[in-house]
């Protein structure tokens, strides 16, 4: 078991640092159809591969007329022909080379018999609503610089020039472990002593939105033998192993040590709660963390840390939440040496946000269906009530 050492604990940001520091990895490069692309990182830069449009073309609806024709004012119209004397020109169209200018629909008419109409008044001007060949893309031009978070928009610009495969970094794969006899599988009914194992679901589903892949193993009982058998596999198998479980000081809380004992760097404790009892190491250049098991440290775990590293892996800074002040309606506090990571109920109450703290007495799913914000308060400071604190939005509404 491991004892938690205030002293040779680090802060989460050192904790990211230490791991981001010594991880040493190379980026995959894979090709995927462009339209599966969205939320993926570019690989390369990626260029035009030809001018658009490869011709020009009319910028709105009208007519394709010769400049010339207009010099000295607007000609007499009533016997041109339609595609000796004017061509019709619709926005996005190309039309004969021989003409050099459009007059939008709303100056053209025609009378009776279908002759074109012009107001003698009109002017007309050479090149008037014109697009130029490349004026949309310029083959060659560069659409997106390697390290591209790619965007929906993105997705319609290279496939319009060329790029029906997208060159993006491959998915980071992240082994998730869960490690417990006490722990059973998801549709199990949990006897004495037994809880289901749903901590994979969560988050799996926070790694697919952060662009990573879960590489999920089966629940591994608290034997020291056979945790050291998948914890190895897990090595080779990913990028990132995230062991869940068994990282305090319990009498079968053996995974933190497991990973010291292979690690060629090691640390034990973050200084911050929930979530304080994590190990932290770097086996064979890999980061391998193991996190608290209940399902609150778990998250909190997986969104500073983990986070982090996945996005160092794409070149990607990490994304901030929106910031708000609020008035805080009850105590909050952190205790000497560790930071609070608190979750809050926050709520909208005559234009002004307010701001608790989630119950002791909320059962864990009230915690987590009522929480909606968020807020990281430093070691030693205390907030009383009516107190005001830039909180973190969730993503969820203040009700």
């Amino acid at each position: 078991m491991m004892k938690f050492d205030h002293g040779k604990a680090l802060t989460r940001a050192e904790a990211l640092e230490a791991l981001k520091a010594r991880w040493e990895f190379e980026k995959r490069t894979e090709h995927v159809p462009v339209g599966e692309a969205c939320g993926r990182v570019l690989a390369q830069d990626c260029h035009a591969a030809y001018d658009l449009p490869l011709h020009r073309f009319s910028s709105f609806d009208g007519i394709a007329v010769r400049a010339a024709d207009f010099a000295q004012g607007v000609p007499d119209t009533g016997e041109w022909v339609r595609g000796m004397h004017f061509a019709q020109a619709d926005t996005g169209d190309g039309f004969p080379d021989e003409f050099d200018t459009i007059i939008a629909a709303e100056d053209v008419g025609y009378d009776e018999a279908g002759r074109l109409m012009l107001d003698p008044a009109l002017e007309v001007k050479a090149g008037n609503a014109i697009k130029r060949a490349g004026a949309t893309m310029g083959k060659g031009e560069l659409l997106y610089e390697a390290g591209t978070l790619l965007g929906p928009e993105a997705l319609a610009i290279l496939a319009a020039d060329g790029w029906a495969e997208a060159p993006v970094v491959a998915r980071l794969k992240v082994a998730y472990l869960p490690t417990g006899t006490e722990l059973v599988p998801v549709g199990t009914v949990p006897e004495r002593g037994q809880n289901v194992q749903t901590n994979s679901l969560m988050l799996g589903a926070y790694f697919a939105q952060w662009g990573a892949e879960m590489v999920a193993y089966d629940i591994v009982a608290d034997d020291r033998a056979a945790l050291g058998i998948a914890i190895d596999r897990a090595l080779a198998e990913a990028d990132v192993v995230l062991v869940n479980g068994g990282s305090s000081r319990g009498s079968e809380d053996f995974n933190s040590e497991l990973l010291q004992e292979r690690a060629s760097w090691f640390s034990h404790g973050v200084k911050a709660v929930p979530g304080r009892p994590i190990g932290l190491a770097v086996i064979e250049g890999k980061p391998a963390i193991n996190v608290p098991g209940p399902m609150i440290a778990a998250y909190l775990a997986a969104d500073w840390l983990v986070r982090g590293l996945v996005c160092h892996y794409y070149g990607q800074p990490v994304p901030q939440r929106v910031k708000v002040p609020a008035v805080l309606d009850a105590p909050l506090g952190a205790r000497p040496g560790f930071e609070h990571l608190a979750r809050l109920v926050a709520r909208d109450m005559d234009g002004v946000l307010h701001a608790a703290p989630v119950p002791n007495s909320a059962t864990l799913a009230e915690n987590i269906r009522s929480a909606n914000a968020f807020l990281a308060v430093p070691a030693g400071v205390r907030y009383e009530v009516g107190d005001k604190a830039d909180i973190e939005l969730l993503g969820t509404k203040a009700g």
